[in-house]
């Protein structure tokens, strides 16, 4: 996953430690301007993460094309993620990376046991076959996520949000002008 990252935002693969908790970043693919939360293939912290979801746009996932042992877990869990409320709607890009390894999973053994073709009509998934560390696949890959994202740009439900966030404050600071404790304090100030 942080290949792909690397090599997306340098052109080419930078040594990085294993990724501990998220962590973000910010790069320029093609014509979009994206920021990433990354986060550990076995981390700890992947039950609170929910809190990132918010306001995403699409969801990238990177498996290991060779790792036919994990791939029952690998598949529940992007199983999980595309039941996620936040996810409703929202493109997947999938990269099956490490292509250029001995005995990869072709495309269409990873959507029988990725179960792909079972996801919930309202997702919409693309599979790339990728080689991260030879920028192979990754152009493509972020295209189709690019044009995906595009045509689902939601401009209203950011705004209504906001609006909606606007007027529990504004309750709340009335609530608290009705208290009679409050009032006192205000007037000797002002």
């Amino acid at each position: 996953k942080t290949t792909v990252l690397n090599v997306a935002k340098f052109g080419k693969n930078v040594v990085a430690n294993p990724t501990i908790g998220p962590d973000f970043v910010k790069i320029e693919v093609n014509n979009a301007s994206l920021l990433i939360m990354e986060e550990g293939g076995r981390s700890r912290t992947r039950a609170s993460r929910r809190i990132y979801y918010r306001g995403v746009s699409g969801l990238i996932f990177v498996l290991d094309a060779t790792d036919r042992e994990r791939i029952n877990e690998v598949r529940d869990e992007l199983l999980q993620l595309s039941k996620e409320e936040e996810f409703q709607n929202k493109p997947i890009l999938i990269f099956a990376n490490k292509q250029d390894l001995s005995n990869p999973m072709s495309s269409d053994e990873i959507q029988e046991k990725m179960s792909l073709t079972t996801f919930n009509e309202n997702v919409k998934w693309h599979l790339q076959p990728a080689c991260a560390i030879q920028n192979e696949g990754l152009r493509e890959g972020f295209q189709w996520l690019e044009n995906s994202m595009a045509k689902k740009v939601d401009t209203i439900t950011p705004v209504k949000e906001t609006i909606d966030d606007l007027s529990t404050i504004k309750h709340r600071l009335m609530s608290l002008w009705n208290m009679g404790n409050f009032k006192t304090l205000w007037s000797k100030f002002f």
